[in-house]
C-alpha cells in the first residue's frame, strides 16, 4: 500500500508533468516560436500587465476563502508582488513590468490607455470566476500552478520568463539587465512554484481532496493556453 509520502511525491510529479506539457501546446509553441521585435514585445508586455493585475485579484479571492494557515502562506507570497522589497530596492511586480516596458519604448500612459485585448479580458474574467466561485481547495491551484509552470526548477527547457527573456535578448536586443520583470521572476518563481505543495501537504492528503486540486490546476492551465494563444495571434499580426 502506498504511503502518504509516496502519494504526495506522485501527485507533485503529476503537476510537474502537466506544467511541462504546457510548453508542448500549439499556443506556447506559437508565441515562443515567433521572431520577436519591438512592437511584438510591446504587445506582450502591456497585455502581461493585465495578467499581473488579475493575479492579485485572484490571489485575494482565494485568500479570503482559505483557512488561516493558508492565508498566511498566500500573504507571504503576495507581499513582494504587491509591495516590492525595500531592502533589495525592488519595486512591486506591476511596476517591474512597466520598467521593463521602457526598454521597448512604452510609457506609463501606454499601460493606462491601452485596453486589454478581448481574449485577455475573457481569460482574466475566467480566472476570476474560478478563484471567486470555486471551493478554496479547487481555487488555490488556479493561481498557484501558474507559478509552477514558470519555475526554472520544474520546466525542463527553462521557465516561460526565462524563454521570453531570451527572446527579448536575442531577437530584440534587450539585455537581461534591462528586463527587471523577467529577471526577477526567473528567480522568484522557483520558490513560488513550491507554494501549492505546501498547501497540499497540509490540506489535500486524500484522493478526493487531491482531485479537487488537480481539477483547479487543469482548468487554470487550459485558460493559460488560451491566453498564450491570444498573445501569439496578436503578436503574429505585427509585421516581422
Amino acid at each position: 500500500m502506498a504511503t502518504i509520502l509516496d502519494n504526495l511525491d506522485e501527485f507533485e510529479r503529476k503537476l510537474h508533468e502537466l506544467a511541462n506539457a504546457q510548453f508542448d501546446s500549439p499556443e506556447y509553441k506559437k508565441i515562443l516560436g515567433l521572431k520577436w521585435n519591438r512592437e511584438r514585445a510591446r504587445i506582450y508586455i502591456v497585455q502581461r500587465a493585465y495578467f499581473v493585475l488579475n493575479r492579485r485579484d485572484c490571489w485575494a479571492y482565494v485568500q479570503g476563502a482559505a483557512p488561516f494557515d493558508v492565508k498566511q502562506i498566500i500573504w507571504d507570497h503576495e507581499k513582494e508582488e504587491l509591495m516590492g522589497d525595500p531592502e533589495r530596492g525592488l519595486a512591486n511586480h506591476y511596476t517591474l513590468g512597466m520598467m521593463e516596458g521602457e526598454a521597448v519604448g512604452l510609457t506609463p500612459d501606454d499601460f493606462l490607455n491601452t485596453p486589454p485585448l478581448p481574449g485577455t479580458a475573457a481569460c482574466c474574467y475566467a480566472w476570476i470566476h474560478l478563484a471567486k466561485d470555486r471551493p478554496w481547495l479547487e481555487a488555490i491551484p488556479v493561481s498557484a500552478v501558474l507559478e509552477i509552470s514558470n519555475s526554472d526548477e520544474v520546466i525542463k527547457n527553462g521557465a516561460f520568463s526565462r524563454q521570453v527573456g531570451e527572446k527579448m535578448r536575442d531577437d530584440v536586443g534587450i539585455p537581461f539587465t534591462k528586463q527587471p520583470n523577467n529577471s526577477e521572476h526567473i528567480i522568484a518563481d522557483v520558490e513560488h512554484g513550491k507554494l501549492l505543495m505546501k498547501v497540499v501537504e497540509r490540506h489535500a492528503r486524500t484522493e478526493e481532496t487531491q482531485a479537487q486540486v488537480l481539477k483547479g490546476a487543469m482548468e487554470s492551465w487550459r485558460i493559460e493556453r488560451a491566453f498564450k494563444g491570444v498573445l501569439g495571434e496578436a503578436m503574429a499580426a505585427c509585421p516581422d
